[in-house]
């Protein structure tokens, strides 16, 4: 909790944080060159997150240890693009993590990015409008992960029972029209002074000098903008927030003024699909992360963003950091996997995809790789598991998919006639997954 002499200390973080020149994106085409450093980049974490949160002693590991390392069955298959512009390996264990795994998070991400750009496209064809809520609070370092997130949650259920709440925004339109297609019809039924379709929240953390900093964006489905002029219901809403945090045990009535400036921030227009998959980042050229529509500037060499004095570093740059020798930086990472594992990344509401006709997909899926060849591929060869182990022991995964993109099976036959004279710089042990009764190797 903060005190009087902490109160101006306590920092928070939404977007009015954000410096202006990253809201217009200005996408530019990689070339090959990038793709393979992004996907290189992409390994080297991997790999280290792998070490980070690998236990000698555990019965299970984390999920992330057998990443696009354990094999699904006896071989690997390479595939690669008929106009040698990429190339992949099928047959790999993907573990779904878009929390901790580099490799994972970037198909996941893409993937929900699209489908929030779906739903806002048909929305905004349908005349709506999207606003943006942001949800934060001031936080100390004295504060845990763990209970900064126990109370902001606490925070946020309070806000979202709240009188205020329902009464300006009322029960979603895509909840009703939800129960009513499965016959169920909702017992009560609350009508908004701003009526609501429904909504899609996305829980971000960022760590700084000021401790771990959890917060919220949330991306609302309305049938216009008018909620943004009505300033009598905005700050109703904000000091419903605020209570809510003070209940929860975050801050102190010595710094309410403060709470009421920053902790509830709303806007529409063009921000709305850039944050709410905030975590749709990309290692991109050992330069900082980026998501598709959002280019981070000004970071040091650890990738950490400043803001007023202070360094902002989300966990993919906490694991950056880390590879580059910062113990630290490795330790908060690991607290950032174990309190966030199980979380989601996106929260809709109850029917919202239906209205929008899409797909309820699980990150394990998405991040999966297609184990059959695809419309526009070919088949490269056949690796066994004892290649599959001399790539490992020398984390030459980045450099086989180039090389099988670039020269195909000969380019492949080639790599492996000369990996037995490289030397060894990691461990390349791994595991086969079999169906359940079947014998499981270790190689």
């Amino acid at each position: 909790m903060l005190s009087a002499s902490t109160a101006s200390t306590g920092r928070f973080l939404g977007i009015s944080a954000k410096s202006s020149d990253t809201l217009k994106p200005k996408r530019q085409a990689k070339s090959e060159a990038d793709k393979l450093n992004i996907r290189t980049a992409r390994y080297n974490l991997q790999r280290h997150s792998q070490s980070l949160f690998f236990d000698e002693t555990a019965e299970k590991q984390h999920r992330v240890c057998s990443c696009h390392r354990n094999l699904a069955g006896d071989s690997l298959a390479i595939y690669r693009k008929v106009d040698s512009s990429d190339a992949r390996v099928s047959g790999l264990v993907s573990c779904g993590s878009a929390w901790v795994c580099p490799v994972c998070n970037a198909k996941i991400t893409e993937a929900r990015r699209e489908q929030m750009q779906q739903a806002i496209t048909a929305h905004a064809k349908a005349g709506g409008s999207c606003l943006l809520l942001t949800l934060t609070f001031p936080h100390t370092y004295e504060v845990s992960l763990e209970e900064s997130l126990e109370r902001f949650a606490d925070a946020l259920d309070r806000f979202k029972d709240s009188r205020t709440y329902k009464r300006i925004f009322g029960t979603s339109l895509a909840s009703i029209a939800h129960s009513e297609a499965r016959n169920k019809p909702l017992k009560k039924i609350t009508p908004g002074q701003h009526q609501t379709i429904g909504s899609v929240r996305s829980l971000e953390v960022t760590h700084g000098q000021n401790g771990w900093h959890p917060h919220t964006h949330q991306v609302m489905f309305m049938q216009n903008e008018a909620l943004l002029d009505d300033r009598r219901a905005i700050d109703e809403l904000t000091h419903t927030w605020v209570d809510a945090l003070l209940k929860a045990g975050i801050g102190d009535h010595s710094n309410v003024n403060d709470m009421l400036a920053h902790a509830l921030d709303l806007r529409g227009g063009d921000y709305t699909a850039d944050y709410v998959n905030k975590f749709g980042r990309e290692p991109g050229l050992y330069e900082g992360w980026t998501i598709a529509h959002e280019v981070t500037k000004a970071n040091s060499k650890a990738g950490y963003k400043f803001v007023n004095g202070d360094y902002h570093a989300t966990p993919f740059q906490l694991l950056r950091a880390s590879l580059e020798g910062n113990t630290e930086a490795g330790m908060l990472f690991r607290e950032f996997g174990r309190c966030f594992e199980g979380k989601r990344m996106n929260y809709w509401t109850n029917g919202l995809k239906d209205w929008f006709g899409l797909n309820d997909v699980a990150d394990e899926d998405l991040a999966a790789e297609n184990p059959v060849e695809e419309v526009g591929e070919e088949l490269v060869l056949f690796l066994n598991p004892q290649e599959w182990k001399m790539i490992l022991a020398v984390n030459a995964r980045a450099e086989l998919i180039r090389i099988a993109a670039e020269r195909g099976k000969d380019g492949v036959l080639d790599f492996l006639d000369e990996l037995p004279r490289r030397q060894a710089t990691h461990q390349s042990g791994f595991k086969v997954n079999r169906p359940r009764g079947l014998w499981a190797g270790a190689y």
